[in-house]
């Protein structure tokens, strides 16, 4: 089992094209191989599987992600109160034009700006939702910042202020709560034995079996993120549940979550 790692920052200044491209790369060579079947978990057990993408990716073969089994992704589109993803369009564009079901995401900065003006940063930016069966619901990333405090320099307490802040802005903002991702590790560690109230989990935790250490209080999670080195470009994820329950997370504004 490998460490998880935080990859879902912005690509920083005069990074190479060879790691900006890693993601893409190995999941062409996955692909090509035929090595699907063989990295994903549980021996590519029955189920609803897909992929998130940012700029760590660039120009992603949507056509052969959909051909390997993928059927949705989220797509990196804002980070903090100003960075947008310069990938993003081609990438959100490009997956749904190859029949994945698709949604934008926000790398959230509790260090810059309040929560109110980052949502408004990312609903303005890629990070609506409107229930037309082909958009996901709004994601936001909570995990450590490379260079940064762990904690963004929060209590505990300010920390969920935080989240649930961004959580009902973005509710008034599109009618709906976004997923959360999280790892176990750094959401126990900063904000402890607390989850916000019906709020889907996106899980990140690569390993060959169904994790069972979730953050805080969740019992169960939406999306298991298992992998970040193929099969798909990006980072590999596995929905929970049915067709049906993927159905009614995509489009039912007053979807349930199963896991708090």
């Amino acid at each position: 089992m490998s460490a998880y790692r935080p990859r879902h920052l912005a690509p920083p200044s005069g990074t190479s094209r060879r790691s900006l491209l890693r993601g893409s790369a190995l999941g062409a060579m996955a692909l090509s191989a035929g090595t699907a079947a063989a990295i994903a978990p549980a021996a590519q057990a029955a189920g609803l599987y897909g992929q998130d993408v940012s700029g760590w990716q660039g120009r992603v073969d949507w056509a052969a992600q959909a051909a390997a089994g993928s059927r949705f992704s989220y797509v990196k589109a804002t980070e903090g109160r100003s960075y947008r993803s310069p990938d993003f369009d081609h990438q959100y564009i490009g997956a749904g034009e190859a029949g994945l079901v698709r949604g934008g995401y926000h790398f959230a900065r509790p260090d810059s700006g309040d929560p109110e003006e980052q949502v408004e940063f990312f609903v303005n930016n890629g990070g609506g939702w409107t229930s037309d069966g082909i958009t996901l619901p709004g994601m936001v990333d909570f995990e450590a910042y490379s260079g940064l405090p762990r904690d963004y320099g929060l209590g505990q307490q300010e920390m969920r202020e935080w989240i649930s802040a961004f959580l009902v802005r973005y509710r008034d903002e599109v009618g709906r709560r976004p997923a959360v991702y999280t790892n176990a590790n750094w959401w126990n560690d900063v904000v402890g034995d607390w989850a916000p109230t019906n709020t889907p989990l996106f899980l990140a935790a690569y390993q060959d079996d169904p994790p069972t250490k979730l953050p805080g209080r969740w019992w169960a999670y939406e999306i298991w993120q298992y992998s970040d080195a193929g099969p798909f470009a990006g980072d590999s994820n596995l929905w929970q549940g049915s067709e049906a329950q993927f159905e009614d997370f995509v489009s039912n504004a007053d979807y349930s979550s199963i896991g708090i």
